[in-house]
């Protein structure tokens, strides 16, 4: 059996990986068999995940962490996600973790500010 990293430390890295646009590095941490749950889309497979991601990723600029916790299984981030078209956003995601991969994936933000907010220079 090999020793992976924590969940807490893969659901961080995903998260710095895919908000710094290293999309390739975020797909390494992803499971084949995903499923995402979020305000704007729902999808199961790492190819539509990946996707929505990629869309996203077009608008960030940057994120910031607020808090991170996690266990053996799972984790649980909030941040702030810095986007071109509305400012920063808050952000609470719970991912589920086994062998490395993220397998579950839910994210709670107010869908409402998108578009809405004027963007930062």
């Amino acid at each position: 059996m090999t020793q992976t990293a924590p969940p807490l430390d893969i659901a961080t890295a995903f998260t710095k990986a895919w908000t710094s646009h290293d999309l390739e590095k975020a797909a390494s941490l992803v499971a084949d068999d995903v499923v995402f749950d979020g305000p704007m889309q729902q999808s199961t497979g790492k190819k539509p995940y990946l996707e929505g991601l990629t869309q996203l990723s077009q608008d960030v600029t940057g994120v910031r962490m607020i808090a991170a916790f996690g266990d053996d299984h799972q984790a649980l981030l909030m941040y702030d996600l810095m986007t071109k078209s509305s400012g920063a956003l808050s952000c609470a995601k719970h991912l589920t973790i086994s062998d490395g991969k993220i397998h579950s994936d839910k994210l709670t933000f107010d869908s409402k500010k998108l578009g809405s907010a004027k963007p930062r220079n």
